[in-house]
């Protein structure tokens, strides 16, 4: 029942929003940050801090608000009030206090972390910040590191994280090597959330204090002890997702899959969004005829935005030409989503191979439902007149004919969500449009090969008359 529940979230979801199909553009832009701060540290913030230890424990909270409204600027007063709102977070508060010490707390500490990744050298101000970044889930350093407070998009639907607990929220990327599992994220590259925290303050020198930020890779929601209290850690996977979205250039690959799928055809495969876990239920989205993952950003993003959904599901995402015959590309989406699969779980018996939940909008909604069809011998024997042991066609080829022609559902898939799909057939397809348009497809050699050999090696007496309706010169029209 809890699980037709999170389900139902998603389907709410999906149904809530307007798939924007080939929409072209810039869909995120990044703000600019303010003028960093240039008063320097002096010997006095030592003073201020036994200060600040000499106040009772009920006037800490009121000791920090004065200190907002002091004259004095810049990382000397973001350091005391910092260690103020340490103070403050270390009592027994009610929920309304723990909001009103976190949001003062984080605000000190947003143009600290600000400055460190910028790499502003903040030593003439009498101040050294050092980075302790984690590194990702595979044991790899970040390259770069973005606020994701300065990440927003323009569609008014997608609408930036509210602040869900203590830290500074990063977004940490990488390149995509191509190489071992990095082979199944995008190849734009690796996009994690990080939540920055001040873990030392080092006063050994008093002339150059060392503060030093730890970038904590978070992978769920983590909590961060301060004293004998527990808080949540700020926790953002949807501005990873969007600083992908940022850079993404699928959108500019859907006519070249579609009129010359050779240009994309290594971009062909299963893409996770986020780390691979064997516990979280995947969401696989396949878009549909001239169209790419795109296409699925504000249900990707609503999924990252909503704790409970972020918490059970991961993201997938199918990219593939959509000019070759919708039959082939299904081939080889399953193909590729049984080896993601494999690789996740080698029994087969974890959540994540169990429970997936398909979308297809069009196109691959026809595909989609090739993952739940057991054909048996139907599509063969309405092809060719012999089974295909018979076949006078290499070994390699009758593999691809039979694993186009002849697939079982596969147990994995536990729901599928049809948009726009045209079960019955296109009439558009079958229309003056559509002739045009298949004029105008040139086919990637994968395809031909298979059905060039086919076509070549058989006869009449081979290749049913629906067959050949769809073959021109030894190639699939």
């Amino acid at each position: 029942m809890w699980q037709r529940f999170h389900l139902r979230q998603v389907l709410m979801l999906l149904l809530s929003m307007t798939l924007l199909g080939c929409n072209q553009g810039k869909h995120i832009y990044w703000n600019k940050p303010a003028a960093m701060p240039e008063v320097a540290v002096t010997g006095y913030l030592a003073y201020q801090y036994i200060a600040l230890n000499q106040v009772a424990d009920e006037d800490v909270a009121g000791y920090c608000q004065q200190l907002t409204v002091q004259r004095a600027t810049g990382y000397q007063l973001f350091l005391l009030q910092l260690r103020c709102a340490e103070r403050w977070l270390a009592q027994e508060l009610t929920d309304e206090q723990r909001q009103h010490a976190t949001a003062y707390y984080n605000k000190a500490l947003l143009p600290l972390v600000r400055a460190a990744l910028v790499g502003q050298d903040t030593r003439p101000l009498n101040l050294l910040l050092k980075l302790e970044p984690d590194q990702d889930e595979n044991g790899l350093a970040f390259e770069q590191f973005f606020l994701a407070t300065d990440i927003q998009a323009y569609d008014p639907f997608i609408l930036r994280q509210q602040e869900n607990g203590l830290g500074i929220t990063v977004i940490g990327q990488r390149n995509n090597s191509g190489i071992g599992v990095d082979r199944y994220f995008p190849p734009e590259g690796i996009f994690r959330p990080l939540t920055f925290m001040p873990v030392k303050l080092d006063f050994s020198n008093p002339v150059l204090p060392v503060l030093t930020l730890r970038g904590i890779y978070m992978q769920q929601q983590q909590h961060w002890p301060i004293a004998q209290q527990q808080y949540p850690l700020n926790y953002d996977p949807a501005a990873a997702y969007l600083a992908l979205v940022d850079v993404a250039v699928t959108e500019q690959l859907e006519k070249a899959g579609l009129f010359n799928a050779d240009k994309v055809e290594d971009k062909l495969g299963i893409y996770a969004i986020e780390p691979l876990s064997k516990d979280k239920t995947p969401v696989l989205m396949i878009h549909g005829l001239n169209s790419s993952p795109l296409i699925w950003r504000r249900l990707s993003w609503a999924i990252y935005n909503d704790p409970v959904l972020s918490a059970r599901y991961q993201v997938w995402h199918a990219f593939y030409p959509s000019g070759p015959p919708p039959f082939f590309n299904a081939m080889r989406l399953r193909q590729r989503t049984d080896e993601l699969l494999q690789l996740i779980s080698p029994d087969l018996q974890a959540n994540a191979a169990n429970n997936m939940v398909l979308i297809g909008h069009s196109m691959g909604g026809i595909i989609s439902k090739t993952y739940v069809q057991n054909t048996g011998n139907i599509l063969w024997d309405k092809t060719f007149y012999r089974p295909a042991a018979e076949l006078r066609v290499g070994d390699e080829t009758r593999q691809t004919l039979e694993d186009i022609f002849i697939f079982a559902a596969r147990p994995y898939v536990k729901t599928v969500i049809f948009i726009d799909t045209p079960h019955r057939g296109a009439a558009m397809a079958d229309g003056w449009i559509g002739r045009i348009a298949s004029g105008m497809i040139r086919l990637p050699k994968i395809v031909t090969n298979v059905f060039g050999n086919m076509w070549l090696a058989l006869t009449n007496d081979d290749i049913k008359p629906a067959m050949r309706s769809y073959m021109r010169g030894g190639r699939p029209q």
